[in-house]
């Protein structure tokens, strides 16, 4: 059985044993603040970033009082924690209603909304900002306006710092810059889910070939072939092709791409709306001798983001 990485966090922020709702420096709340707005959840941009739908609109809300590390720094560059605490977000919030509660300031400098996010988990009423800093998915932002919990969130700080909980204990610092997950410096695994551009793409059973429908290699070389499953995160449409595939062979240095096979299941190309998905093979002819390879998916048009999976005959 493959787990993904996305599976595999959860599943630790679930084994930890630590309550969703409550922790024991949070604070309980009787009720929802009355001035909070409901949205509905989208999805977690980042530990400190959610994308909320309002009515029929599509926002992005900022947490007040916290600054989690950043997902991109750039294209082959990410910062410690920040995939953890992505989807720590994601999964408290998954198919959530969230209240938004507002402070002095409406926005921040890049027009996204500035609140504190409320969601009710096991029956109560928990304040987001407080728990992800309670949690260790991210560092206290001093504020100078909007300060209404400030004692609670610097409280829940203090006791993530002392417990070396999350990004204390996995990180040098709060902005600790590392080889991006999935990237040529620090590539996946088969079987594991890895994003890029709100792009996410999973490789699976992998196997190699000689004969493949009536299709045979050239001289010298085997078909590798795998299962590949692409959804699109983003709030636009996203282009994706079976040709956007590549392997590299570590030992020699060889690149192979794609080769044209009958496969059963094909992935093809196409258009990814918001929330869809797609599911199929994808055939590459690599050197007979390979045995050690790095496996390639352009995810942008240009080529300035790709996703890098480490994979081993």
């Amino acid at each position: 059985m493959t787990i993904s990485r996305r599976s595999f966090v959860l599943a630790s922020i679930a084994s930890a044993g630590v309550p969703l709702a409550i922790g024991h420096s949070i604070a309980a709340q009787p009720a929802i603040p009355s001035n909070a707005e409901e949205a509905l959840f989208v999805r977690a941009v980042d530990g400190e970033k959610i994308k909320v739908r309002i009515g029929a609109k599509i926002e992005e809300v900022r947490f007040i009082g916290v600054d989690a590390p950043e997902v991109k720094v750039d294209n082959n560059t990410t910062e410690c924690h920040a995939m953890e605490s992505t989807a720590l977000l994601t999964s408290i919030l998954a198919d959530q209603t969230v209240y938004l509660e507002s402070d002095v300031e409406d926005k921040d400098g890049k027009d996204r909304l500035w609140r504190y996010a409320w969601v009710v988990a096991d029956g109560v009423p928990t304040l987001l900002n407080e728990y992800v800093l309670a949690q260790g998915a991210a560092i206290l932002k001093d504020e100078t306006k909007n300060t209404k919990y400030q004692a609670r969130l610097e409280e829940a700080q203090q006791t993530a710092q002392s417990a070396k909980i999350g990004l204390w204990g996995a990180c040098e610092s709060g902005h600790q810059s590392i080889p991006r997950h999935g990237s040529e410096e620090a590539p996946g695994v088969f079987g594991e889910e890895l994003v890029g551009e709100s792009v996410g793409v999973t490789l699976s059973d992998p196997f190699v070939t000689y004969d493949y429908n009536f299709s045979t290699p050239k001289g010298g070389y085997k078909f590798l072939i795998f299962n590949a499953s692409i959804v699109n995160y983003g709030d636009d449409k996203k282009q994706y092709a079976s040709g956007r595939f590549q392997a590299k062979d570590l030992d020699t240095g060889a690149d192979h791409k794609e080769t044209f096979v009958l496969l059963d299941q094909p992935l093809g190309s196409g258009n990814l709306s918001t929330g869809s998905y797609v599911y199929g093979q994808v055939a590459l002819e690599v050197q007979e001798t390979a045995t050690n390879l790095a496996v390639k998916y352009q995810v942008s048009s240009f080529g300035d983001i790709s996703l890098y999976w480490l994979l081993q005959l």
